[in-house]
């Protein structure tokens, strides 16, 4: 029986979509205000520079997932001597990674103006003032990555997500406050370098006071150098990867059209990463639990139940979300950024959105794989065969603008989704790690889909129906979940997920009705 619904998991889990709630929130206000107070130019440039400066967040080369995969085995195996020294051999490569991360950002901030021609002289100054303080913000990122594999081995996943939490909403305050200080887009970057910062401090002092962390650096271990190289080049190749998918489209736009054009791409990819963020809040619990199970022997088979029962959520998730889009997007562009962006100019956001989803959803839907391929120490072969996809996805990307422009730009990335998550990723799955793929699809979308489809002809006469306040908005948005609710409820789930969606049901119930009661 696998234990996928320990009371840790279910809570971090409901935190995590908290967190996800206030994420969303926090960019549906933040986009129109920034807009305004900025305007489109100065927002696409923070764009150019954020997309620029995050490149060099790939040195980051996996730290916090590398910790979670081996401190999970060390624990699993009561070895916390190895463990110990282990963390002593990471914290010595973190150091050496910020220092790397702190040299090639002064390099990259010193020839601004080689990569970004055609900017003021005031435009080049607030981009270097942005840089520095991205090098500062990425620093503090790299060590708190370190601090959440620590946390997250020791499946604090409830405090790690109450973080967040705490960490979303101080930066949100902080950048709204900085903004209409005058500060700018620097101010944007200031906020989240206090937020990360304060936020790291308070990781750290948990690990080691309340988990009784500790780090003993005795001597080099050559016997796990080799493994935890691999994974780490994998985790570089995997930023790479993420980088080129979620940041090279706008870069290239940069380079070749208008700030603009950035602008739209931009407020598409934050409607996409939001999208990457749902499933991933959920698959992102299981590293522990999935090495503990390589480490005894699981087979094939029993991996593949878990990613099937893992994989039929997040199915249901994405779903709703891209019929949702593909139903009301364009009610939501027109309430979020209203008349800063013109009716075409957010048609275009919206196409850019539905171009790419539908082929980032099927990763997505499968993404406990990562964590079997983490356990097997075998990540390093999919980062391959990714990275030579991505390299197709610049070739197409570029070619595809000179051709059709902007709009080449998001079909590059949909074809390199298609050739490399879809059809070679699963090949790899398949032959290496002997996961049964066409029952795992069978199983994920079984009865899942058509529900999903009938839901979107159901609701789609609501489309007709115009509105102009976030109250009619919020009204669409319930009907489509009542709908959406029965159908799944009724047609998709199978009994021991009915029993799941009925425990959350009981316990709102007697929270609702006892605080009834104390009234």
């Amino acid at each position: 029986m696998l234990s996928i619904h320990s009371t840790s998991k279910k809570t971090g889990a409901v935190i995590s979509y908290v967190y996800l709630a206030l994420n969303s929130i926090s960019s549906i206000l933040l986009t129109p205000f920034l807009l305004k107070r900025l305007g489109v130019d100065e927002y696409g440039i923070y764009q150019m520079i954020y997309s620029i400066g995050s490149y060099i967040l790939i040195l980051d080369l996996g730290i916090g997932t590398v910790m979670v995969r081996y401190i999970s085995e060390y624990r699993a195996r009561g070895d916390s001597g190895r463990e110990r020294n282990f963390s002593g051999i990471m914290a010595i490569i973190t150091a050496a990674i910020c220092f790397a991360v702190f040299l090639i950002g002064m390099m990259i901030n010193n020839n601004l103006e080689s990569i970004f021609k055609g900017l003021s002289t005031e435009d080049y100054i607030i981009s270097h003032r942005m840089f520095y303080l991205m090098i500062y913000l990425f620093v503090v990122t790299i060590m708190d990555h370190y601090v959440q594999g620590v946390l997250s081995a020791y499946e604090r996943f409830v405090f790690i997500k109450v973080t967040g939490v705490i960490r979303i909403s101080l930066a949100l305050l902080l950048t709204i406050f900085f903004v209409l200080l005058g500060w700018g887009s620097v101010g944007i970057v200031f906020a989240n370098a206090l937020s990360i910062t304060i936020m790291t401090v308070i990781d750290i002092l948990y690990a080691f006071r309340f988990l009784n962390f500790k780090i003993e650096f005795t001597h080099l271990d050559k016997a796990i150098l080799f493994p935890v190289s691999g994974l780490m080049l994998a985790m570089l190749l995997q930023a790479v990867v993420g980088h080129i998918n979620s940041s090279a489209d706008k870069t290239i736009l940069g380079i070749m059209c208008n700030p603009v054009d950035v602008t739209i791409y931009s407020i598409a990819a934050s409607i996409i990463t939001l999208f990457n963020t749902i499933p991933s809040v959920i698959s992102g619990l299981f590293q522990p639990q999935v090495t503990s199970m390589v480490v005894k022997g699981t087979n094939g088979r029993t991996l593949t139940d878990l990613v099937i029962r893992v994989g039929r959520w997040q199915f249901l998730l994405c779903g709703a979300f891209l019929s949702c889009m593909f139903l009301f997007g364009m009610d939501f562009l027109n309430l979020w950024i209203g008349g800063r962006l013109t009716e075409n100019e957010k048609s275009f956001s919206l196409l850019i959105m539905l171009i790419i989803l539908p082929f980032n959803m099927i990763p997505l839907i499968q993404n406990v794989c990562i964590s079997i391929l983490n356990a097997y120490d075998k990540r390093l072969y999919r980062s391959l065969i990714l990275f030579l996809v991505c390299l197709i996805n610049i070739l197409l990307t570029i070619e595809g603008v000179n051709i059709w422009g902007p709009i080449g730009a998001p079909i590059g990335t949909a074809l390199s989704y298609f050739i490399g998550y879809v059809i070679i990723l699963n090949i790899y799955y398949s032959k290496s790690l002997k996961l049964e793929i066409t029952r795992m699809f069978k199983g994920i979308l079984s009865r899942s889909w058509i529900c999903i489809l009938s839901c979107t002809l159901i609701c789609f006469p609501l489309t007709y129906w115009s509105i102009d306040s976030w109250s009619l908005l919020f009204i669409k948005g319930c009907i489509y979940i009542l709908v959406f609710s029965m159908l799944i409820y009724c047609f998709a789930l199978n009994e021991e997920e009915k029993g799941i969606c009925d425990g959350y049901i009981n316990t709102i119930h007697c929270i609702f009705f006892r605080n009834q009661k104390k009234h």
